[in-house]
């Protein structure tokens, strides 16, 4: 899913911002864009909000404190959420009138605004004209090459495998476990297309290196091992899977499974 609109707006703002090549500056956009940028020190189940000041005809960011807050790069994902409900324009000017709305950042919520908000935070902190020579002629990328790209943009690995996802040309989808759990799961075009868009398990499957890394402490090496697809779709399936995993902290565990085509598929 690649939304051009989305694409076009934010290149548009790190053009305006004179803030191009990753890591991206936030707070030239905000200043820019006259908006204020505020600090919160209780940030406890707190990812940030946007906010307008009739009065003052201003509109504020209040973000977690990035003194105490232990997640810098998932802070610039929820700063850059909240820069999208100020530049998408129905989102503005829903807050101009008076609308209010609760942010969950991080492709957590299955709200369209909140879906739309995180699309441009991943568009404009991970500009397509950096990851697309990276994914060049293979038409794929490693999840290696994807937590390279994540440290330049500072970018969670979650949030830049997503992106990878979004724009990937190869049928392949993400997954978000904690200690064996699944908790979310993001797919390809091209893998909905081939009928493996929706896994139907909610715990890693044991053929799954995901699963292995659930039960350590994980040393943050990216662990592959090949399956079979059936234990993740819940059908009899003789599909081999590419899986990818690493650990992220919190007991989270990454996977990135490619579906592995055979002659007669890529045809």
């Amino acid at each position: 899913m690649f939304d051009r609109k989305i694409e076009a707006l934010a290149q548009r703002i790190r053009e305006v911002a004179s803030t191009g090549k990753p890591p991206v500056n936030l707070d030239a956009i905000a200043e820019y864009d006259g908006i204020l940028l505020v600090p919160v020190t209780n940030h406890q189940n707190f990812n940030g909000k946007l906010e307008f000041l009739p009065e003052e005809n201003t509109f504020i960011i209040f973000h977690p404190d990035p003194a105490t807050y232990p997640y810098p790069n998932r802070l610039r994902f929820s700063i850059a959420h909240e820069l999208g409900h100020y530049h998408i324009d129905e989102h503005r000017k829903a807050l101009v009138r008076g609308e209010t709305h609760s942010s969950e950042p991080g492709f957590r919520s299955k709200n369209a605004k909140e879906m739309q908000a995180d699309e441009f935070a991943a568009a404009l902190l991970i500009p397509a004209d950096t990851i697309e020579p990276i994914i060049g002629k293979r038409g794929f990328m490693t999840l290696e090459e994807i937590l390279t790209l994540g440290e330049t943009c500072k970018t969670s690995p979650y949030a830049t495998t997503i992106r990878y996802v979004r724009m990937a040309s190869e049928p392949c989808f993400v997954t978000l476990a904690r200690r064996g759990e699944i908790r979310s799961s993001f797919s390809s075009d091209e893998a909905r297309i081939r009928r493996f868009g929706k896994i139907s398990i909610k715990t890693l499957p044991t053929t799954s290196p995901g699963h292995a890394l659930a039960q350590d402490s994980g040393s943050g090496e990216v662990t592959d091992r090949k399956h079979n697809a059936s234990p993740w779709f819940g059908r009899e399936d003789d599909t081999t899977l590419w899986e990818s995993c690493v650990h992220i902290g919190e007991g989270y565990t990454l996977s990135l499974v490619s579906i592995e085509l055979d002659e007669d598929d890529e045809d």
